[in-house]
């Protein structure tokens, strides 16, 4: 099932990074365009969030809904970097945002931040191909936790 993942990852990846408002920054475009492009991308991330504990409460969707929402998360978090140049943190006003300037001071823990947002949603989509909801339930906690957690809590202020 793995290569399956792998597989539709990789369609998935394609198809998904071409479009939607969370496509990497066009260097064109100014710091607060940027900050519009990445808070779309995280509604985005929190929208495909609730459909999925959605179905881990109330059993709302199926299965296939959820490897569908893994596939993306997995294929945002390959944009994440991009959307976050230098000149767009919070000190740098450039609106509403809560990207500490932290992101650039370590730039490297960011990036793996995102790219364990990428490997939580294939474990995720792995889960869900097996269609128990109890591994998915599980991969989804570990998602939130060491995936969206795992910048938010070091990288992200919270707005109010």
């Amino acid at each position: 099932m793995k290569s399956i993942t792998k597989g539709l990852l990789g369609i998935v990846t394609l198809a998904l990074l071409g479009a939607g408002p969370w496509t990497a920054a066009d260097a064109a475009d100014d710091p607060a365009t940027i900050v519009v492009k990445r808070q779309a991308l995280m509604k985005q991330q929190g929208s495909m969030a609730k459909a999925i504990n959605e179905y881990v409460e109330t059993g709302a969707g199926e299965p296939a809904d959820v490897l569908r929402y893994a596939m993306t998360f997995r294929a945002i978090s390959l944009a994440i970097p991009d959307l976050f140049p230098a000149g767009t943190s919070m000190d740098d006003g450039v609106g509403k945002t809560g990207a500490k300037p932290a992101i650039w001071a370590d730039w490297a823990g960011f990036q793996a931040a995102a790219a364990r947002l990428g490997e939580e949603g294939g474990k995720l989509a792995d889960a869900a191909l097996t269609g128990d909801k109890a591994k998915i339930a599980e991969q989804f906690a570990s998602l939130g936790k060491n995936g969206c957690g795992g910048c938010h809590t070091p990288f992200r202020q919270k707005l109010e």
